[in-house]
């Protein structure tokens, strides 16, 4: 019923609703890489780069900073990175990694002689030669290769070889020159490679072996004796040819060689049994002297010893 005479409250005004805020996004976080290892090239350290983590969640941009900077030059060691990510109300999370730098690796005597006959030279056969005339080749010389060898893995050392081969050299009577040849490379070092000729130029194969096993042990004893590390090289493989040698001359020759480097205290490479299973591609046609692919497998075997024999643990 409608009252006149009714007295009503004024109805108050319904204050205004505030507005929610909308909810804060969650911290920022962020996962580093794995930790991570490489060997410098120097003894100075190495430059190093490594992915910057992305950050999850977070308020508005979110950065992130690695200390030290990807990029950076990193000392020979192991170096802490940590990477930030702070969002713009100053939230931080922070992961950690680490940067490990190993010295390149050294040799403890870097001055190499290699002394020997024509494989040592590296003669190779002229192609399309009926009478398999040889040639020097010193581009492709076991010594050649064997300083590339070492001087990319020794890259913060001077590494020096001397390729001191003669061809048709016999080792029975190679000590002059091997004294003349000490003398002016002054080798902390000397790799032998020598009796092919013996072999050959001998009236019959026993007196070749001995005059092989003679020659090199005179060798052998003499770089001792004037402080050198020695290492022995076996006869590579032959096989079919004008110049072939029987293998089992080859054979008999190494025994002996095996022989004289334990006597001499000294390191055997075995680059017969490195050739033998390549004998076709690593001979040449006259039955002696190594192919290119010869000569680059005779370095392996040499590099091998040296490196097993003289990089510093």
């Amino acid at each position: 019923m409608w009252c006149g005479a009714c007295n009503h409250a004024p109805t108050a005004p319904t204050p205004p609703v505030a507005p929610v805020p909308p909810p804060l996004a969650a911290p920022p976080t962020v996962a580093c890489p794995a930790d991570l290892s490489i060997t410098a090239a120097t003894s100075r350290g190495a430059a190093v780069s490594f992915r910057v983590p992305e950050a999850e969640h977070g308020e508005g941009t979110v950065t992130v900073a690695c200390t030290p900077e990807s990029g950076t030059s990193f000392p020979i060691g192991t170096t802490d990175v940590e990477c930030d990510a702070v969002d713009t109300m100053q939230r931080k999370a922070s992961c950690f990694f680490s940067v490990s730098v190993a010295a390149p690796p050294r040799l403890r005597l870097t001055r190499i002689m290699a002394f020997g006959d024509s494989v040592t030279a590296g003669q190779v056969v002229v192609p399309n030669t009926e009478s398999a005339d040889v040639i020097t080749t010193p581009e492709v010389a076991y010594p050649t290769v064997l300083a590339q060898l070492l001087g990319a893995r020794y890259s913060d050392q001077r590494i020096e070889v001397f390729n001191e081969g003669r061809p048709a050299e016999r080792s029975e009577l190679a000590l002059s020159r091997f004294i003349g040849t000490f003398g002016l490379d002054h080798p902390n070092v000397v790799v032998l490679l020598e009796g092919y000729n013996d072999i050959i130029f001998a009236a019959n194969g026993a007196l070749g072996i001995a005059a092989a096993e003679s020659g090199v042990s005179a060798l052998a004893a003499d770089a001792r004796n004037r402080g050198a590390r020695v290492f022995i090289c076996t006869l590579t493989p032959s096989k079919a040819g004008r110049r072939q040698i029987a293998m089992s001359a080859i054979q008999a020759a190494n025994d002996r060689l095996r022989t004289v480097a334990r006597g001499e205290g000294a390191v055997l490479v075995d680059t017969y049994g490195a050739l033998l299973p390549f004998v076709e591609e690593s001979v040449s046609s006259d039955g002696l002297h190594l192919t290119p692919a010869g000569y680059r497998r005779v370095a392996d075997a040499v590099f091998a010893a040296i490196r097993a024999d003289l990089e510093i643990k």
